[in-house]
């Protein structure tokens, strides 16, 4: 009964670190991962673009998927978000600002536990066409043990969503 005994515990040790070892590669390594990307052309400057994409307290008004936000647009800042992919339920987000480049990029971060199980990165980069005209890039990227599992066509979809939402409140008030 012991030697049984010991080996199970052996064996769940062994489990386990390969699980840690699994998490501490995905995280260093950035894999697997998934990645989604949608541009949008915007008939605005790129002020006002960056004005409305920054202005958390109104998403709620506008953004169909991320459809309510709170916090600073500054690097290190935390974003509580609440992000409703099409097909799934609504899910809340507390994300941090990785890169916050006026009028230029902002990306975040979600992690799910711990680095390596499933973090998502999202960035908008406001890149001009010529003088109130923007094409808006923006990325999903899924990273971790659980990106396989990510719904890519439902990101595509959201990242969709989230353009075509932006060209019209822009179209509204610009």
């Amino acid at each position: 009964m012991r030697r049984w005994l010991r080996r199970g515990l052996v064996t769940v040790a062994v489990l386990a670190g390969l699980v840690l070892a699994a998490l501490g590669a995905s995280a260093v390594l950035d894999r697997p991962a998934r990645v989604m990307m949608v541009s949008s052309t915007v008939d605005a400057p790129k002020a006002e673009v960056w004005a409305v994409l920054t202005d958390f307290d109104d998403y709620d008004q506008w953004n169909p998927v991320i459809t309510s936000a709170a916090g600073e647009p500054e690097v290190g800042a935390e974003l509580d978000l609440e992000l409703t992919l099409p097909g799934h339920e609504p899910e809340e987000l507390d994300a941090e600002v990785l890169i916050a480049r006026p009028e230029r990029k902002l990306r975040w971060q979600d992690r799910l536990v711990l680095p390596g199980v499933r973090d998502w990165e999202y960035e908008f980069v406001l890149q001009p066409l010529e003088p109130g005209r923007v094409v808006v890039v923006q990325l999903l990227r899924s990273e971790g043990l659980l990106a396989p599992f990510t719904d890519e066509e439902a990101g595509r979809e959201a990242l969709a969503l989230i353009g075509e939402a932006l060209v019209e409140r822009l179209g509204a008030t610009g």
